[in-house]
């Protein structure tokens, strides 16, 4: 699974079998810029390696929007 554009960045989602079940490894890289990929490995456990992808780029999604904001909002008082 390849996700070309996604808030400046591209994401390529790819599901490895574990254990008779299916994990993820997602690569995410910077548009345009000549950096090396982020490589991650996300543990889903998934029966099916679609969903086991989905999972893993709903995870991805986050991880860059966490990276843009500086991590996550501090907790109301």
């Amino acid at each position: 699974m390849i996700v070309d554009y996604y808030c400046d960045h591209r994401i390529d989602v790819n599901a490895l079998q574990a254990d008779g079940r299916w994990n993820a490894e997602v690569r995410i890289r910077r548009t345009l810029s000549p950096d090396k990929p982020d490589v991650h490995h996300v543990t889903c456990y998934k029966l099916r390696a679609d969903h086991a992808e989905h999972s893993a780029l709903i995870w991805a999604q986050r991880w860059i929007d966490l990276q843009m904001n500086d991590g996550p909002e501090p907790a109301r008082q």
